[in-house]
């Protein structure tokens, strides 16, 4: 279920995005000798070869200087400026340039495997204009030895993941890419009162210039070279990367996001990955129009996608375009080894639109997806279920080739299941969340949980949205619910269910380590070990967040810390069979 599920989406205004065609702005390498990523194939410059090199065409008449003076001053240009970039290459440190726990600061970093043999540590010292990582190119391909291995249980980057035969095991990059303001809650709170509640009012706010700037600083400091290797350490083979569309740039007028620098964040990323032998699922996460009203879709209120309107077929029609442009650098040298998975839309609010339109653009974009990567080629297509269920897409697109369906489970945005005690919340992923899992692996094919969480209310700072409130206190309300002066819902927390505690109804105590009992710490151990071993009776399961600024009931590095998430994700004390529930076979 989607962390704002039930709450129906809030009111804005119409973006005005042109129905009559758009332009995707291709990735432009570094170099001026790599090849440019996202281009059609065999494209070029006017002047190019398509291979970095220069076609002259003019007069072969007179002397020799005279017949080949543009070369010789082409030439003369480039190795003047080749010097030029070297010399400030070497003096300017970069903002990527993190020491990781090996030492080295270089940007694609150590590449030797245990043995200290085997890889390569070439870096790109070039820079883009705007001070961010430099992209792919020839000379900055991600390199792969065969000694990378993020632990015994997983296979090196140079061989196949088995997927059904290894579970993913992995975290999600959240509030990195795309900001949440749950997530990074001090990003938000300086302009809260000034109406920003979401990546679109903060941009609109701050202009081009100050929100580069401030993304920048965000973008370099969140997640680091430590990010990943923490990751590693802790046992996870999987890392979902969310970004929004605006990093492929070809942004309307009144689209204010940052364009390209995520993107160029995103990159090192997988570089990174690369690195520690971790594989990495990107997925856009906020496509044109909003796909679902939340925040964490770049820009809250309307939907404004495949909404039944002219400009919602519009906008489904620019979110292929970006699929596409994605797929094709995720083509990129070596890429195969560390995207070997790609999320086509996230959480799309199938639920509020008409299904067949969706079914149709599901179809066309992985139409779209394969004819680009090739069948049989690139990574596996993922769909996510729109919050209509599982069941909802048993038989849907059969004998795809690699597709599988993300589903997002979580018990707290529903209004019943945030109700259950504690025991009952524990048995729940044993008794129903595997059983749905192994139907879906059945009837529709590989399942995977791209989100889950070990939080059993809904207390985290802005969770449901800013000014919106929570179900656990009995301050949840819809901006639409107070436009009509509806009441609010009764509180969810229910005392006399887990005992009077005082504070246990308080979302400031709730949110407060120091507030967690041994006992409710077993507790929440045990809920986490249960989801984990039943996500696992398909695909496997992405942790949502890999880290937060306020809730450490989000944070997979907070849970590690505290004790309610094992320091070893392959070697797990608790879970279902520990607590005399095993989970059986599926029984059709």
């Amino acid at each position: 279920m989607s962390r704002e599920m039930l709450q129906t989406p809030r009111g804005g205004s119409t973006p005005h995005d042109q129905d009559d065609g758009f332009y995707v702005k291709p990735f432009h390498s570094s170099s001026s000798s790599g090849t440019q990523i996202g281009s059609s194939a065999g494209g070029g410059a006017a002047g190019s070869d398509g291979n970095g090199g220069y076609v002259y065409t003019g007069n072969n008449s007179g002397s020799f200087v005279g017949r080949h003076r543009k070369k010789i001053l082409v030439g003369s240009v480039i190795l003047t400026l080749s010097a030029v970039s070297i010399l400030i290459a070497l003096l300017v440190k970069k903002p990527w340039d993190h020491s990781g726990a090996n030492g080295s600061s270089s940007f694609l970093g150590d590449r030797r495997g245990e043995n200290g043999t085997g890889g390569d540590n070439r870096g790109n010292e070039g820079a883009n204009k705007n001070g961010s990582p430099p992209r792919f190119d020839e000379q900055a391909a991600v390199q792969i030895s065969t000694a990378v291995q993020c632990n015994a249980y997983t296979p090196p980057l140079d061989q196949p993941f088995e997927y059904g035969k290894q579970p993913i095991r992995g975290v999600n990059l959240g509030g990195w890419l795309v900001l949440e303001p749950f997530i990074t809650p001090s990003m938000f709170e300086p302009y809260i009162s000034q109406n920003v509640i979401d990546e679109y009012t903060l941009t609109k706010l701050l202009g081009k210039e100050k929100s580069r700037e401030y993304l920048q600083k965000h973008y370099s400091t969140w997640v680091t070279e430590d990010t990943f290797k923490r990751i590693r350490d802790l046992g996870l083979n999987h890392v979902r990367i969310p970004v929004g569309y605006w990093a492929l740039g070809g942004l309307t007028e009144d689209e204010p996001y940052v364009p390209d620098l995520s993107l160029d964040y995103l990159l090192q990323g997988l570089k990174w990955a690369a690195q520690y032998g971790l594989r990495a699922m990107v997925e856009i996460h906020g496509a044109p129009g909003s796909q679902n009203g939340w925040n964490h879709s770049g820009r809250a209120g309307k939907i404004r996608w495949m909404n039944g309107t002219p400009e919602g077929e519009a906008n489904g029609k620019r979110t292929i375009e970006y699929v596409k442009q994605l797929t094709r650098l995720i083509q990129g040298p070596g890429m195969e080894h560390v995207s070997p998975m790609f999320g086509l839309l996230n959480e799309p609010a199938i639920f509020l639109l008409e299904r067949p339109p969706i079914d149709k653009w599901y179809k066309d974009v992985f139409r779209e997806f394969r004819n680009i990567t090739g069948v049989g080629k690139g990574p596996w297509g993922v769909l996510h279920d729109g919050f209509l269920g599982l069941t909802e897409w048993e038989g849907f697109m059969p004998k795809s080739d690699r597709l599988a369906l993300d589903v997002h489970n979580y018990l707290i945005f529903d209004h019943n299941l945030i109700r259950l005690n504690r025991r009952d919340q524990v048995n729940f992923p044993c008794d129903v969340w595997s059983k749905s899992m192994q139907q879906s692996t059945a009837k529709f094919g590989p399942t995977l949980v791209g989100e889950f969480s070990s939080a059993t209310n809904d207390c985290a700072t802005y969770l449901n949205g800013i000014g919106v409130g929570y179900r656990w206190d009995g301050t949840f309300q819809p901006e639409e619910d107070q436009i009509k002066k509806l009441p609010l819902d009764e509180a969810a927390c229910q005392p006399r269910l887990n005992g009077a505690v005082e504070g246990y109804c308080s979302c400031k105590e709730q949110n407060r380590i120091g507030y967690y009992t041994p006992e409710y710490r077993k507790f929440l151990s045990d809920f986490t070990q249960t989801q984990m071993d039943a996500f696992e009776q398909g695909l496997g399961w992405f942790y949502w967040n890999f880290k937060t600024e306020t809730n450490a009931l989000w944070s997979y590095f907070d849970g590690v810390e505290q004790g309610w998430i094992p320091k070893d994700a392959n070697n797990r004390p608790g879970g279902c069979l520990a607590l005399g529930r095993p989970i059986g076979p599926y029984a059709g």
